[in-house]
């Protein structure tokens, strides 16, 4: 299953009626946020600044430092409080890429989708329709066709 963050943070929010995103340092807020972060880091393998970042835009001042120090804290958290690693077994996660490298494919793909948007061109269509086979024919000609343009182009840059 690939969960988003805004997922895992719900979910643990739900089974522990604790708000991770509050600004408090209560025990078991801090411990709750230190599974969200160990999740994120080690499942999702996002970055120690994105992780940061998610809590920013929910409202809980964070930095990379806090949530190194936060993940570092949570296996020590997880053998006073057997309720952590049951929330945790609640968590799987499939995929082999992390959340950068997803998010990275979405960003690639929404550069070809606006690239494929700027190639909508009629010469383009034509030449998606040239058979495989007479590609080599095909660029032969049209770079036989460009260099007899050549002389032209020259007297177009002397006079400029």
């Amino acid at each position: 299953m690939n969960l988003k963050p805004i997922e895992i943070a719900i979910k643990i929010q739900k089974e522990t009626k604790v708000n991770l995103f509050e600004d408090t340092r209560k025990r078991t807020v801090v411990e709750y946020r230190a599974l969200l972060s160990y999740l994120l880091r080690e499942k999702l393998r996002m970055r120690w600044t994105s992780i940061a970042n998610f809590f920013k835009k929910r409202g809980k001042p964070m930095n990379h430092a806090t949530i190194i120090h936060a993940c570092k804290l949570y296996p020590i958290y997880k053998k006073s409080n057997k309720k952590l690693e049951e929330i945790e077994k609640l968590f799987t996660f499939k995929s082999n890429l992390n959340y950068d490298e997803i998010d990275k494919i979405h960003y690639l793909e929404n550069q070809v989708k606006n690239l494929e948007e700027k190639l909508e061109h009629p010469l383009v269509d034509l030449l998606k329709e040239i058979p495989q086979k007479r590609y080599d024919e095909t660029y032969e000609r049209l770079h036989t066709i460009t260099k007899s343009w050549e002389w032209k182009y020259r007297e177009e840059k002397a006079i400029k």
